[in-house]
């Protein structure tokens, strides 16, 4: 028996086909400040549900070692200490890498800081495994990065616990894996209900930002103003990592900047403009 699977994913809607003798298991909870689905298509009921229980454990000990709100943990450390150096675990010392580098990439508009200085005032001593902002007040975010970089990670966690076929969403930011082909569609940012196109991706990450849910959550930080050309920014990327850093830069870059790096980085891209008008390579 087929079955079909539909899921509302934010930004995307999902369609996949369960294989003869594959049972679809699903699990969600409400973290990372948004709605979290993991699927899993696998025949072995008990292994599933270890994974997914794993997978979720893993999750949440991964939004509070990276939220920089959680009192204790060396985000929440490196902020209450602007000016001094902290030791931080090799986790955060690989996202904060990570995060500068898509801040040269695009020239800050990728900025994890919040201060005049922007990205540059952020200072890494990859040696001894110490970070320090540079500027008295300022204050460090990942999240524009984390959010991928988890989804990333929970892939590897499944795949390590033998599920060859699924999904980790976590509101729109999305990675799918194993040797199947899954259909997404990419909604119109201004009407939910529409569909403005379908894709078909396998093996990669698909991640969406824009400014249409919440206005002005996304902000310039060389204007201080909210982004506003871009309604809707839509990355295919072989990492969520990437595709969800390069979707929020996209929003500050806007459409004629960020193209160049999509094309010059050879992903996929689907843009939507606040007047609707569509840019695309799909």
């Amino acid at each position: 028996m087929i079955k079909k699977n539909f899921y509302f994913i934010g930004l995307l809607f999902l369609l996949f086909l369960s294989g003869c003798g594959e049972r679809t298991f699903k699990k969600s909870d409400f973290l990372l400040g948004t709605q979290v689905e993991i699927t899993v298509i696998e025949k072995n009921r008990p292994k599933a549900r270890k994974a997914l229980s794993l997978a979720f454990r893993e999750i949440k000990k991964k939004e509070k070692s990276l939220s920089y709100y959680q009192a204790g943990n060396d985000l929440y450390r490196i902020n209450k200490s602007a000016g001094k150096w902290v030791k931080i675990s090799p986790e955060l010392l690989s996202l904060l890498k990570m995060a500068l580098f898509y801040s040269q990439l695009t020239d800050g508009a990728f900025n994890p800081a919040y201060s005049s200085g922007g990205y540059k005032k952020i200072i890494i001593e990859e040696k001894g495994r110490r970070v320090k902002l540079a500027e008295e007040g300022m204050r460090l975010d990942l999240g524009g990065i984390a959010k991928g970089y988890i989804v990333d990670e929970t892939v590897k966690l499944l795949q390590k616990e033998g599920i060859k076929k699924g999904v980790v969403n976590a509101g729109g930011d999305l990675k799918v894996f194993g040797e199947k082909i899954y259909s997404i569609a990419i909604r119109n940012p201004f009407h939910k209900k529409e569909i403005f196109k379908t894709i078909k991706v396998k093996n990669q990450a698909v991640c969406t930002s824009g400014n249409y849910e919440r206005p002005g959550h996304i902000i310039n930080f060389r204007t201080g103003k909210s982004a506003c050309e871009l309604a809707s920014v839509t990355i295919i990327a072989p990492e969520a990592v990437t595709a969800d850093g390069l979707a929020t830069a996209l929003i500050v870059m806007g459409r004629e900047k960020g193209e160049k790096i999509l094309q010059k980085l050879n992903l996929s891209y689907f843009l939507i403009d606040s007047e609707g008008n569509v840019t695309t390579n799909l």
